[in-house]
């Protein structure tokens, strides 16, 4: 069949000529934008986005490029406009999140904070006091391994040390709430 008179059928409004053409591109345009989006739902949507612009603007179509590169235009400036308007609605987010959590913590941060700290408190009160100080100076104060073994005088390897054992029973206090968990599950 002759593009130019497909494109004229287009234009003049011709429905079966645009079910036609929506039937021979539809599974192109998807995949083009499946693999952009990598979410088979929003590319379905933008899918149909692309075909009611198409059939909105149907009278502009041209004679002088191939039908097949105008759909593609189109399927690329309605993928643009959406990724346009996830950049914003990221970028409003976030925004949000800094004016609700002014110091940086999120709101994961805050609501495991109280679970955290419960943990935290039950490991120290069975450390030793170095090694009770070193933890606190990790992660309270955010030094390094250099900069703790200089304020406590003692070598890096012995902080590196204090800091494995106090993974070592983290871990066994983790694993001793997470049976507790899975025997009441079972209740």
């Amino acid at each position: 069949m002759n593009h130019t008179i497909e494109v004229q059928r287009l234009r003049q409004g011709n429905e079966k000529a645009f079910v036609e053409m929506y039937h021979y591109f539809k599974g192109k345009v998807f995949n083009f934008l499946v693999k952009k989006v990598r979410d088979a739902e929003v590319a379905k949507e933008l899918t149909q986005q692309c075909f009611i612009r198409i059939y909105q603007y149907r009278e502009s179509l041209s004679d002088e490029h191939p039908l097949e590169k105008q759909v593609f235009i189109t399927a690329r400036s309605v993928l643009l406009n959406y990724l346009r308007m996830e950049d914003r609605k990221k970028a409003r987010e976030l925004q949000y999140t800094q004016q609700q959590f002014p110091e940086g913590e999120s709101t994961t941060s805050v609501t495991g904070n109280f679970e955290t700290n419960d943990l935290l408190e039950k490991i120290l009160l069975h450390l030793s006091p170095v090694r009770k100080q070193v933890v606190l100076l990790k992660l309270h104060r955010g030094l390094s391994n250099k900069e703790i073994a200089a304020e406590l005088s003692i070598s890096v390897k012995t902080v590196e040390n204090h800091i494995t054992k106090a993974h070592h029973h983290m871990r066994e206090i983790a694993a001793g709430h997470f049976l507790l968990l899975l025997f009441l599950l079972r209740l």
